[in-house]
């Protein structure tokens, strides 16, 4: 069966790097193709055995795609059901600084020109938000290197993976909230071993700040609501056809309570659900790995 991807997102989220590592994996790559052509290029990749799976890249930088917004992504996505749309994104001060870095202009200011940097990305937020509201896979890359970038591309394409994808991200609120997300619990109110002076440098991957957090009365009865929350949406997130599911667990600064929760969740998960790829995440530690 051949596979179809339409990728969009903000401008300077990481597009162009997304599109070279899916050239990098095989994919037929076709970049800012007009909108009016792009029925007829589906049919086309379709009845050429020669290409068995494609990427297709759109965005603001083609003056007809506010015409996108009115159907036809829908419509690709309806009448194919190997058809995915992946949405880039990343935080406003990531993307300011990109540009800034680049030195390129944003593709709005040709139509907006008045606009500083700033308004030209809010502009664009807002113009995609119907977009990003149909994606089958929201990509934040605010905190990603393009290393992190392929890494990820591999384990979304991977043979291995089967029905649903889940992650358990742990963050720290300081360094501002996970976008890319379908759940968030705040565990700020749990005991904080970064006041503990022999635990202050120690993670929530130590098996001693772990016993710390879990030594209080309110952190397991926390810890058995969370795993009957999670146990009860997974079944409802995969009947619903969704592919990637991620639960962000929050704490001040995502070191000690928010990986030792987002641990203690992905192990009840990988145990209860075999059938499911498990991953966990630790923003702030620049962790993420396979549990299953």
């Amino acid at each position: 069966m051949k596979r179809f991807i339409i990728l969009t997102g903000l401008s300077g989220a990481g597009k162009s790097s997304a599109m070279r590592h899916l050239e990098d994996l095989g994919f037929y790559c076709i970049d800012n193709i007009p909108p009016d052509l792009i029925p007829n290029l589906f049919h086309l990749i379709s009845n050429n055995p020669e290409i068995e799976k494609a990427a297709l890249v759109i965005d603001v930088r083609n003056p007809k795609f506010e015409s996108l917004l009115s159907g036809l992504i829908g419509r690709l996505k309806e009448g194919s059901e190997n058809v995915e749309l992946w949405f880039l994104t990343a935080r406003k001060d990531v993307l300011v600084k990109r540009f800034s870095e680049t030195r390129r202009p944003h593709p709005l200011q040709k139509y907006k020109p008045g606009l500083g940097i700033e308004r030209l990305i809010d502009e664009e937020v807002k113009l995609l938000q119907p977009v990003e509201g149909m994606a089958d896979r929201v990509i934040d890359t605010s905190d990603m290197t393009p290393h992190d970038l392929k890494r990820l591309i591999k384990e979304m394409l991977s043979e291995e993976r089967r029905g649903l994808q889940i992650t358990f991200l742990s963050f720290g609120f300081k360094f501002g909230v996970p976008q890319a997300i379908d759940n968030l619990f705040d565990v700020r109110f749990l005991p904080n071993p970064h006041f503990v002076p022999e635990l202050r440098a120690k993670t929530g991957l130590d098996e001693d700040v772990r016993g710390y957090i879990m030594s209080f009365p309110e952190s397991l009865d926390f810890i058995d609501r969370l795993r009957d929350m999670v146990s009860f949406t997974i079944p409802l997130y995969d009947r619903e056809g969704k592919s990637y599911l991620t639960y962000a667990i929050g704490c001040t600064g995502g070191q000690h309570r928010s990986v030792a929760v987002a641990e203690i969740l992905a192990e009840n998960t990988v145990k209860e659900f075999r059938e499911f790829n498990v991953f966990v995440e630790h923003r702030e530690l620049k962790i993420r790995k396979k549990l299953s």
